[in-house]
């Protein structure tokens, strides 16, 4: 995967060889200051993210072509600014499933914008950052994503050896996949399996075993993945929808206003500071968690179902912190 300085420089590098002028090595290298040995690196690494350039064994002299790469865009310089934000910090988070073809895209698309325009960017973009939420590991997805991109093109079933958390072994699935989607930190697959009769959601890092089934299948004309997800709280849709109320203490009222939770979501500010949190949605195990994240700073009023659940983890937890408590303390 290509970092940072690297990536301004290999961006260096080819706005020199378009300058329309050849370069000898040792001139090429004192022009990007960087020593004969780097140089050959940065080249191969154009040369395997497809950007094409020549060298002339009789003059030993190195050139190529913008039309080597691709034709000229007419932006403006909020569109530039917007397109080297994605290029040099979107395509570079690790919920990408290949970050490396990520990279590399982004840095084609860079060395395409005029000159002037990248001086522009250039010192914004220094002040600007992308810290997405915590990913799954790339590396746990990259094998798996491409066969089923495979599968959803021609429309194939896919074998797959599934690590079940909620059996806790190991369970083989034939899936006709629908969509693949990434969603809170991490990529699924939504298809239907056979040995089931219905739609499910996989998480794509727990694939284990994966292969296209030559034999096409014919997807579900009806299937909607809004109507699917419904009003889910994070992924998983529960199979009764509830009205929820949460009181939020002053504290952590103004970090829960400002963030959109959920498309249901409504918030009304009280009197003293606080905050209520209502919103409606299929199922109340997921929510749980996320009430439990604040602790006494939020209070369920409503459903039933929900305090139950968040006040019996909240005596579970005080039973082994009082366990392990120090004698002494």
């Amino acid at each position: 995967m290509v970092h940072g300085k690297r990536v301004e420089r290999l961006l260096r590098l080819i706005q020199v060889l378009q300058s329309g002028r050849s370069y000898a090595v040792d001139d090429l290298a004192d022009s990007l200051r960087v020593s004969r040995r780097t140089l050959f690196r940065d080249l191969n690494l154009l040369a395997e993210a497809g950007i094409t350039y020549r060298f002339d064994a009789v003059t030993r002299r190195y050139s190529t072509d913008r039309v080597a790469l691709l034709p000229p865009v007419a932006l403006s310089h909020a569109e530039a600014l917007a397109l080297m934000i994605a290029a040099r910090h979107a395509l570079r988070q690790p919920f990408m499933p290949d970050p490396g073809a990520a990279s590399s895209a982004g840095m084609k698309i860079e060395s395409m914008l005029p000159q002037a325009m990248q001086d522009y960017c250039g010192p914004l973009l220094d002040g600007v950052g992308v810290r997405l939420d915590r990913a799954s590991d790339p590396e746990a997805v990259r094998n798996a994503i491409p066969v089923l991109q495979l599968a959803l093109s021609k429309h194939s079933p896919v074998w797959v050896e599934y690590d079940s958390y909620a059996d806790d072994r190991l369970l083989e699935f034939v899936i006709h996949p629908y969509r693949l989607i990434y969603l809170q930190q991490g990529w699924y697959l939504i298809g239907y399996a056979e040995s089931s009769e219905a739609v499910r959601t996989f998480k794509v890092e727990r694939i284990r075993g994966i292969k296209v089934l030559h034999r096409p299948y014919r997807a579900d004309a009806r299937f909607n993945l809004d109507e699917y997800l419904g009003n889910a709280w994070q992924v998983i849709r529960g199979d009764r929808r509830y009205h929820v109320r949460i009181r939020f203490e002053a504290k952590v009222a103004g970090c829960v206003a400002e963030i959109r939770w959920h498309k249901t979501q409504r918030t009304t500010p009280q009197e003293d500071g606080s905050l209520l949190f209502e919103a409606d949605v299929d199922g109340v195990d997921e929510i749980a968690w996320w009430v439990l994240g604040y602790g006494d700073q939020a209070r369920v009023l409503e459903p039933a179902a929900l305090r139950r659940i968040v006040a019996g983890h909240a005596r579970r937890m005080l039973d082994y912190y009082l366990a392990a408590a120090d004698p002494v303390a």
